[in-house]
């Protein structure tokens, strides 16, 4: 039962981290920017949510799904 709570909290804050900073690059750069731009977010991304949630597993965890979870947005993302 707990594995179940911690790991659905993890899900949680991984997909409101990644929605987060999707809108906020999709509003400040636009839509042609952003998938132009798309690896170079992806691998900032990445590499730098581990930095908030760096000292625990969980966290750990938690930023290697949002980076995912953060990828998959930005692939989605139409063209035009």
């Amino acid at each position: 039962m707990v594995f179940k709570q911690k790991t659905m909290g993890i899900f949680t804050i991984a997909i409101f981290a990644a929605l987060g900073y999707y809108i906020i690059l999709y509003k400040t750069l636009g839509r042609k920017k952003l998938k132009k731009t798309q690896t170079i977010w992806d691998v900032l991304f990445t590499l730098g949510i581990p930095l908030l949630f760096i000292g625990t597993f969980s966290g750990l965890a938690t930023a290697i799904v949002a980076g995912v979870i953060f990828s998959i947005f930005t692939a989605l993302t139409p063209k035009s």
